[in-house]
Formats: C-alpha cells, sequence, structure tokens
C-alpha cells in the first residue's frame, strides 16, 4: 500500500527527527507521524502514547493499515508511559499549546537527558514555551518555521543542557529562526502584527515591534 503524505506541521517535525532514532510521539492521535517514520525507514522504533484510549484506537487502526513494525502503543500522561529502558533517543510533542507542552516536560525528569533530542510543536504560545525551556536549563538548537491552513507556527529543536538562562523578549519571538528563510520571516512578521495590535493599549510594547522590525531589516 501506498504511504500517505504527512501535513506541513508533522512534515517539519519529521525533518528533525534523527536518522536510525527510537521515537516517542506523545499525543500521537492518528499515530501518522510514527508510522510514516518506521514505514520510511527513518526510524527503527516507535512509542506513539496518548492520554485518551480513543485516539490509541485511531493509532492502532494507522499501525495495521499500514503494516508498521516496532510500534508500541501506550496510554498514559505525557512523557509518564515512557522509561530509561526505552532507549528512547527522540520525542515528539506537536499540536498542543505551548504551556501545555511546557506541563508536560515539567512532569518528566527522563527529558532532562542531554542525548534526547525533543521536537516541539506548539499551536499556540510559543513565547512561553521558549522561556520555560531557557529558565528550565534546556537549550534551543535550532527552529523552524511553516505555515499551514493559512496560519504560521514554529517547531523548536531543543535538549536539556543544565544551564538556566532569562531569554529577552526578542528571542522569546524569534529563537533561532533562520532569518534569511521566508517562512520565518512570516511568521515573524505575524507575531509583530499581534504586537502592534496589542500596543494601542499597551504603549510599553511599541519598542519590541520596533526592534523586531529593525532585526528584519525594516526602517519603521
Amino acid at each position: 500500500m501506498r504511504l500517505f503524505s504527512l501535513d506541513e506541521r508533522l512534515t517539519v517535525c519529521a525533518s528533525l527527527v534523527r536518522e536510525g532514532a527510537r521515537l516517542a510521539d506523545v499525543g500521537t492521535d492518528h499515530a501518522y507521524l510514527p508510522v510514516w517514520l518506521l514505514n520510511s525507514g527513518k526510524i527503527t522504533f516507535a512509542i506513539a502514547s496518548d492520554i485518551n484510549e480513543k485516539p490509541l484506537l485511531r493509532a492502532k487502526a494507522t499501525a495495521e493499515k499500514y503494516s508498521a513494525q516496532n510500534i508500541e502503543l501506550r496510554l498514559g500522561s505525557g512523557v509518564s508511559v515512557l522509561t530509561p529502558e526505552d532507549g528512547i533517543s527522540d520525542i515528539v510533542i506537536a499540536g498542543m499549546g505551548g504551556e501545555v507542552i511546557a506541563d508536560i516536560l515539567s512532569q518528566s525528569e527522563l527529558v532532562k537527558n542531554p542525548e534526547i533530542n525533543l521536537i516541539l510543536q506548539p499551536m499556540t504560545k510559543s513565547c512561553e514555551l521558549v522561556s520555560w525551556l531557557c529558565e528550565n536549563g534546556f537549550e534551543i538548537k535550532s527552529q523552524k518555521a511553516l505555515t499551514a491552513k493559512g496560519k504560521s507556527y514554529t517547531v523548536i529543536l531543543a535538549s536539556f543542557a543544565g544551564r538556566s538562562t532569562h531569554p529577552t523578549e526578542v528571542f522569546r519571538i524569534v529563537g533561532k529562526l533562520d532569518l534569511t528563510d521566508g517562512e520565518s520571516v512570516k511568521y515573524i512578521n505575524k507575531q509583530i502584527r499581534n504586537l502592534e495590535n496589542k500596543s494601542r493599549s499597551d504603549h510599553s510594547l511599541k519598542a519590541l515591534v520596533k526592534e523586531l522590525r529593525l532585526l528584519l531589516g525594516e526602517e519603521n
């Protein structure tokens, strides 16, 4: 059977997963990402987890339909379903609010293994997630932006470094985005527009808007 295509968000997440990885997809829903990565040969093993039983039933149906091998389905909350013995190298948490992703990470000591890559795709409140990562000893190694269904999103690649930092307001928005990339510029412009709307009632944001525009090489 011909393998399906991933949507824009999951395509970017998949691009950040390492070759030969042992993957955990937390909040897997249909398990599209782990099944696609397994059947394309990029990873060797996957755990697809979800807090609810119905999404796991959908995940099971996807795995069976596409005859995916070396995939385990686990019911449970967040990263609590994982153990060191699983040998997970890459963890994906996608399609949730940034504050929810931060809460999931805060409840696990496993994610503090610097050898584990975290691939995080917040649907909202990405700034809050960036702040949490920096303040809790995680390093943002790279970041990508994308457009899906007319909306701009970011995907963050991070790992534990053991060094807490306090990000600037600009870094909370821009992070490690490549300013020469069109999708990154589009994402930052979206944040600028949101800040401009808020600055009508909060004039303190005008300086941040100006700084972001200068970062993009805009005079005004």
